[in-house]
């Protein structure tokens, strides 16, 4: 069994996905209906067109409630930054929060920690930076 997934949500970040231009502008259409209708302000400038499996057409033109919506070579959703064309996603920002976070930790603790404080500090205030967008 095939099913398509045009809409990926996660609080208040949307992801739409469509197979043709036209197809993108009819579901931008029923956000913003949906936005209306439940007084949900979409920001257009915020607002990113990318695709995946092809170059961006310059020829398509996607408006957010009359806006025009720009095409980008990479977008973030989620922490996780999507290449257009590729397929790549780079985790390489998530990652180096990650670290940061980690190192932190160990500077304040030294080298005469606990083992047990250390782990539960990791897996309680880096962990979720790492897995932060893992579903993208």
């Amino acid at each position: 069994m095939i099913m398509f997934v045009g809409c990926a949500l996660y609080a208040d970040d949307i992801a739409l996905l469509s197979a043709s231009c036209y197809g993108l502008q009819k579901l931008v259409d029923i956000c913003t209906r949906y936005g209306a209708m439940w007084d949900i302000e979409f920001n257009p400038v915020k607002s990113q067109l990318i695709t995946f499996g092809g170059y961006n057409p310059s020829s398509c033109a996607i408006s957010l409630d009359g806006n025009p919506t720009a095409w980008v070579t990479k977008v973030t959703y989620l922490g996780v930054q999507l290449i257009c064309n590729t397929g790549i996603a780079d985790v390489t920002d998530v990652c180096r929060k990650f670290y940061g976070q980690f190192n932190n930790i160990m500077s304040v603790l030294g080298k005469q920690s606990n083992e047990i404080s250390a782990v539960y500090l990791t897996k309680t205030y880096c962990l979720p930076a790492l897995m932060y967008g893992c579903e993208a």
